[in-house]
């Protein structure tokens, strides 16, 4: 009786790990785009304005990880509304950890390139906020809008 109560806890334990864990990877977007890199990275940028939202910063990340050795293309944009920035701000300053929000364009190991990111909502959803989730939720439309404008 205890062994058959045991093997239940473990796969209980077991199954509510794993579905947290694919809870945890459904926030994860990506993309693969029609374009080469070059190109794509051009999109994006231009669908970023597009949709209302500025680059706010870029990392080559590609470039930095060639002074290791790594050569692979990639490159990770800022991207956010000033003024969508103030009103999360002025609730929360931790939303900083989050917001501006992150894209990566990286080109894979089979050569195709793929426009990534993390969704708004899921990141912002933790401060159990009401007004921080529905700018998120915003958010993560406006992300979704990018990606398919910079990869179609």
């Amino acid at each position: 009786m205890k062994r058959k109560l045991l093997m239940l806890i473990v796969v209980a334990a077991t199954t509510l790990a794993f579905s947290g864990m694919a809870v945890a990877q459904s926030s994860i977007v990506k993309v693969e785009s029609q374009h080469n890199f070059n190109q794509t990275i051009s999109k994006l940028k231009s669908a970023t304005s597009q949709n209302g939202l500025m680059v706010m910063g870029h990392i080559n990340q590609g470039h930095v990880l060639s002074m290791t050795g790594l050569h692979m293309n990639g490159e990770a944009f800022l991207v956010g509304n000033p003024n969508v920035g103030k009103k999360l701000f002025s609730v929360d300053h931790a939303v900083g950890l989050f917001i501006p929000a992150r894209i990566f364009v990286y080109q894979g190991k089979n050569g195709r390139t793929y426009v990534s990111y993390d969704r708004p909502s899921a990141e912002l959803d933790q401060f159990n906020n009401p007004k921080i989730s529905m700018m998120a939720k915003m958010l993560d439309k406006k992300l979704d809008s990018i990606a398919q404008s910079a990869t179609h």
